[in-house]
C-alpha cells in the first residue's frame, strides 16, 4: 500500500521539476532584444554567462530528479514522512506564489519608461539568480504570470494594472541577487543603455514581505 505522505512528497518534487524545466525554456530570450547592440566582447561575456546559467539549471534539474527518485522509493517502501511531505508542500506553495513569504533580498527600482518585455527579462534574470519569490510593487509573480502593456505609466501583471515607478522585489540570497543585477554587462547595465532617461537602482533589503498571488 502506498503511503499518502510519500505520495504527496513525490508529487511536490515532480511539480517542482516540471516548473523548473519550463522556467529554463522561458529564460532563453533574456537578452534577445539587445544582442544587435552588443560588441563582440560583450557578446562573448553574455554567451559565457548563459552557459553558466544553463549548467546551474541542469544541476538543479538533476538534484530534483534525484529527490523524485528518492520519494518514489519511499512510496514503494511505505516510508513516506509526513514532516517531509509538509516541507515539500510548503516549498511548493512558496514557489508557486500561493503563500505569503517574508525574508531578505533585493529591490530593483525603476522610475521612467519601461515595457513588458523588459519586465519579463528582469523577472527571468532574478529567477536565474536564485530568487525564491518575486513581486512587482504589490503584485506577486508566479511561474505562470504574464506581463502586458498598460495605459501610459503602467504595466499589466496577470491582467492587473501596476503603475510606475516600479519596485521589483525578490527574496533570496541577498548578495548573490545583488551581484547578478549590478555586475558589469548585467541586465541593469543593459537597461540603462536602452532606457537612457529611466533611473534604475538596486538596493539590498533585510526584510521583504511579499503577498500571495492574487486570483484563484
Amino acid at each position: 500500500m502506498r503511503s499518502p505522505a510519500g505520495a504527496l512528497a513525490m508529487a511536490a518534487v515532480a511539480l517542482l521539476l516540471g516548473v523548473l524545466v519550463v522556467s529554463q525554456f522561458r529564460s532563453r530570450d533574456v537578452y534577445s532584444r539587445t544582442l544587435q547592440q552588443e560588441t563582440p566582447e560583450s557578446l562573448a561575456r553574455l554567451i559565457a554567462d548563459l552557459n553558466d546559467r544553463d549548467r546551474q539549471l541542469r544541476d538543479e534539474i538533476f538534484d530534483l530528479r534525484l529527490r523524485l527518485e528518492q520519494a518514489q522509493s519511499a512510496v514503494a517502501g511505505g516510508q513516506g514522512s509526513i514532516a517531509e511531505a509538509q516541507r515539500q508542500l510548503a516549498q511548493l506553495q512558496v514557489f508557486s506564489a500561493r503563500s505569503r513569504v517574508t525574508g531578505p533580498g533585493i529591490a530593483v527600482r525603476i522610475d521612467g519608461a519601461f515595457d513588458e518585455r523588459a519586465l519579463s527579462d528582469l523577472v527571468n534574470e532574478l529567477r536565474n539568480a536564485g530568487a525564491e519569490a518575486i513581486a512587482v510593487n504589490d503584485a506577486r509573480v508566479g511561474p505562470r504570470s504574464w506581463f502586458g502593456p498598460g495605459s501610459e505609466g503602467s504595466l499589466v501583471v496577470d491582467g492587473r494594472a501596476v503603475r510606475g515607478p516600479w519596485a521589483v522585489s525578490a527574496i533570496g540570497a541577498t548578495e548573490v541577487l545583488h551581484v547578478a543585477m549590478t555586475r558589469t554587462g548585467g541586465i541593469v547595465g543593459q537597461f540603462e543603455l536602452i532606457y537612457q532617461r529611466t533611473r534604475f537602482s538596486v538596493t539590498r533589503e533585510t526584510s521583504l514581505d511579499l503577498p500571495a498571488i492574487a486570483g484563484p
